[in-house]
C-alpha cells in the first residue's frame, strides 16, 4: 500500500519528470523543428547573417572540390592577393590568429561544430561578428579554442555564465578589439565584440526578449517565404545602402539600384546536376503584378523565335507596364540613349568622395600610391562639369536630341498599346569582324501581340524614323529616312538603313509576332529559323526569365576580349612583365576570363523574377554540364 507521502513523492518526481521531458522536448524541437533557430541565439542589428546546414561537409566538398583547385590559380584571385582590400582582410585575420595562438582556417571551425553553424557581420570595416554553432560539451572541450584557454582571460558573465576573452591591438594598432569565445547551453560561441557576445550569451540562455535576428520584421517576414537548404543568406540592406565600406569596396556604384530594397534572403539548394539559388525581397517601392505573369505556351512560343547562337536571352511581361514596350524597341534598334541634362545648377560635393578631400592614412602595406596616375587626376575641385553643376556639351550634339527621344518613345507607346503586347523576348549576340568596329551586338526582339490586326505599319515606320533622326547630327528636310523591302528564301522584312552611322534598323510582322532588329543578318536568322523546339525549365506565371548561355562562350566573349586586349598584351610582352608561363593579365581576357574558367562545369543560367505589392522573388538555377 501507497500512503499519502510516498505518492506525493511519487507525483513530485513524477512532474519533475515530465518538466525535464518538456524541457528537453523543447530544446530539440528549437533545433531540429525551427529552421532558423541559430537567427534566435545572434543579436539584432547585423548587415548580414548567415547559416549553413552542415559546415564539414562543406569544406569537405570544398576542399576536394575542382572548384577551389580553378579559383585559387584563377588570374582573378593571383590579382585579388595584391588589392587593399584584400591585404585589408588578410592583416586583420593575421591580427585574430595571433590572438587565439592558432590559425582561424577552415579546420578549426570545421571543428567547432556538429553539422550546422551561422555568423552575423555587425560591422564591415570593424569586423565585428558572431559565429555560433551547435555543439556538445565533450566536444566543445576538444576544439583547439579550449585546448589554448590558458592563453585567455576567464570571465563570468551578468547571468553566472563563464567566457574566455582576450584584447587585442586590432587595425595595425589604431583600435582595441576583445576576441571572445564560450560553450553556451549547447552553443559554441565565437565573437569579436564583447557588448555583441554578451548579448548572445543571453539570448542563449532565454534572458532577453525581442532582442535576435529571428525577431527582426524583415527577417521574420522573410524567412517563413524559404526553407533554409546548403546555404542561406540574409542581409539587411537598407542599411547596407549607407555603408561606407560596403558601397566603396563591395558594391563600387551599383547602390543606387539597390536604395528599393530593403531587404533579402537568399538560399541555396544543391540538386542532381543543378544548383538552385532562391531569393526574396522586401522592397520599399510596391508594384502592381496581379495575373501578369507570362503563359508556359506563350513563353514556349518566344523562345522558339529567338536565334539559335544568340547568348543572352530575356523574355518580359509586358502586361501593367505599358511603358516598358518603347523602351525595349530604342534599346534594341539603338545604341545608348539620350539623357537629359541635370538642372541642379549648386555645387554637388556628392560628386567627389571622402578620399578626394582627405590623405590616404598609412596602412603599413608595402606599395608605392604614387606609381600611376588615379581617377581623379584631371579632376579639379572647382570644376563645374566634375562637379555636376555644368552639363559637358559634346561637339556634333543635336540639341533637339532629348525632346525628340521624348517623342520617339510616347509614339512607340501609342503605336502598339492598339496591338496589347503581352510578353517579349529580347536576345544579343556579340559578332566579332575585322576592323575598327571589331565587334557588333546583334540585338533581336520578339513580341507577342494579342491584337496584331490594330497595329499600323506605316506609323510604326514614321515613328522609328523619327527615333533614328533625333540621334543625327543635323535635322533637315534632306534628312527624311526610306524604308525598303527585303527579302531571303521567301522570308521578308522591312529595312530602314543608315550607311552614313552604320546603322540597320528592321522590322517584320509574322501572324501575331512582332520581329524588331538593329540587323539584318540577325532578322534573316531569325526568320529562317522559323519556329524551334528549345529546352526551357517549366515555369508559369513569372515576370521575367534570362538564360544565359555559356556554351557560347568562345563566340561572345573570348574572342571579343582577346582582340580588345591584344595591344595590352603585346606591350607587356614587348616590355618583359609578362612571364612565358603566365596567361593574360589584363581585366577581361585575363581577370574576367579567369573567372568563367572557374565556372566551367555550368552550361547556362536561368534566372526566373516575379514581384507583387512589395515582394521580389527571383530563382537562379544554374544548369550543370
Amino acid at each position: 500500500m501507497i500512503t499519502s507521502k510516498h505518492r506525493l513523492r511519487w507525483i513530485t518526481a513524477l512532474l519533475v519528470l515530465i518538466c525535464v521531458a518538456l524541457f528537453v522536448y523543447a530544446r530539440s524541437l528549437r533545433s531540429s523543428k525551427n529552421p532558423y533557430s541559430l537567427a534566435q541565439d545572434l543579436p539584432r542589428g547585423a548587415l548580414v547573417y548567415a547559416q549553413f546546414q552542415n559546415v564539414p561537409e562543406l569544406i569537405k566538398q570544398w576542399e576536394q572540390s575542382q572548384l577551389k583547385e580553378r579559383y585559387l590559380n584563377s588570374t582573378n584571385y593571383q590579382q585579388l592577393q595584391h588589392k587593399h582590400l584584400a591585404m585589408k582582410l588578410i592583416s586583420r585575420w593575421e591580427e585574430f590568429n595571433n590572438a587565439l595562438g592558432f590559425p582561424l582556417d577552415l579546420a578549426a571551425i570545421g571543428s567547432s561544430t556538429e553539422g550546422s553553424a551561422a555568423v552575423a557581420v555587425y560591422d564591415i570595416g570593424q569586423l565585428d561578428l558572431l559565429f555560433v554553432a551547435p555543439i556538445s560539451e565533450e566536444k566543445a572541450a576538444l576544439t583547439q579554442f579550449f585546448n589554448s584557454k590558458d592563453q585567455f582571460e576567464e570571465v563570468e558573465a551578468p547571468d553566472g555564465t563563464h567566457y574566455y576573452s582576450q584584447t587585442m591591438e586590432a587595425d595595425s594598432g589604431r583600435q582595441k578589439q576583445v576576441l571572445a569565445f564560450a560553450a553556451v547551453n549547447g552553443r559554441f560561441l565565437l565573437g569579436t565584440n564583447e557588448k555583441l557576445f554578451l548579448r548572445a550569451i543571453a539570448n542563449i540562455n532565454g534572458r532577453a526578449k525581442n532582442d535576435s535576428i529571428a525577431d527582426d520584421p524583415t527577417f521574420r517576414a522573410l524567412s517563413q517565404k524559404l526553407s533554409p537548404h546548403f546555404a542561406t543568406v540574409w542581409v539587411d540592406q537598407s542599411r547596407l545602402n549607407a555603408d561606407y565600406y560596403f558601397k566603396r569596396y563591395w558594391l563600387m556604384d551599383n547602390v543606387a539600384e539597390l536604395k528599393t530594397i530593403r531587404a533579402g534572403i537568399f538560399d541555396l539548394e544543391q540538386q542532381q546536376s543543378k544548383w538552385i539559388e532562391r531569393r526574396e525581397f522586401l522592397t520599399t517601392v510596391p508594384t502592381e503584378r496581379s495575373n501578369s505573369g507570362i503563359a508556359a505556351t506563350e513563353l514556349q512560343r518566344l523562345y522558339s523565335r529567338t536565334p539559335d547562337d544568340a547568348p543572352y536571352i530575356r523574355f518580359r511581361s509586358l502586361a501593367n507596364n505599358p511603358t516598358l514596350s518603347s523602351k525595349i524597341i530604342r534599346d534594341t534598334l539603338f545604341d545608348s540613349t539620350v539623357e537629359q541634362a541635370s538642372s541642379d545648377s549648386s555645387w554637388s560635393w556628392q560628386s567627389y568622395s571622402s578620399d578626394d578631400f582627405y590623405p590616404e592614412s598609412d596602412d603599413g602595406y608595402d606599395y608605392d600610391r604614387y606609381s600611376h596616375l588615379g581617377d581623379n587626376y584631371d579632376k579639379a575641385i572647382n570644376d563645374p562639369y566634375d562637379a555636376r553643376v555644368t552639363e559637358r556639351v559634346e561637339p556634333g550634339r543635336n540639341p533637339l536630341a532629348a525632346e525628340l527621344e521624348q517623342q520617339f518613345l510616347n509614339g512607340l507607346q501609342n503605336v502598339l498599346g492598339p496591338a496589347r503586347p503581352s510578353a517579349v523576348a529580347t536576345a544579343t549576340t556579340p559578332h566579332a569582324s575585322q576592323g575598327p568596329l571589331f565587334v557588333e551586338f546583334r540585338r533581336v526582339a520578339v513580341f507577342n501581340l494579342q491584337s496584331a490586326g490594330n497595329l499600323q505599319r506605316e506609323l510604326l515606320e514614321q515613328t522609328v524614323a523619327q527615333g533614328a533622326q533625333g540621334r543625327l547630327t543635323v535635322v533637315n528636310s534632306g534628312s527624311q529616312l526610306k524604308w525598303e523591302n527585303r527579302s531571303d528564301a521567301g522570308r521578308a522584312w522591312r529595312s530602314l538603313d543608315l550607311p552614313m552611322l552604320g546603322w540597320e534598323i528592321c522590322y517584320a510582322l509574322n501572324d501575331n509576332v512582332l520581329i524588331l532588329s538593329n540587323s539584318n543578318e540577325a532578322m534573316k536568322s531569325v526568320l529562317q529559323g522559323g519556329e524551334k523546339k528549345r529546352e526551357v525549365s517549366a515555369v508559369t506565371g513569372i515576370d521575367e526569365l534570362t538564360i544565359i548561355r555559356f556554351d557560347r562562350r568562345k563566340e561572345s566573349f573570348d574572342d571579343i576580349v582577346n582582340v580588345l586586349d591584344a595591344d595590352a598584351i603585346k606591350q607587356r610582352q614587348q616590355s618583359g612583365a609578362a612571364d612565358a608561363n603566365q596567361g593574360s593579365q589584363e581585366f577581361f581576357s585575363g581577370n574576367i576570363s579567369s573567372l568563367l574558367n572557374v565556372a566551367a562545369d555550368v552550361s547556362r543560367i536561368e534566372i526566373k523574377r516575379k514581384s507583387q505589392g512589395n515582394n521580389l522573388h527571383e530563382e537562379i538555377e544554374l544548369v550543370m554540364k
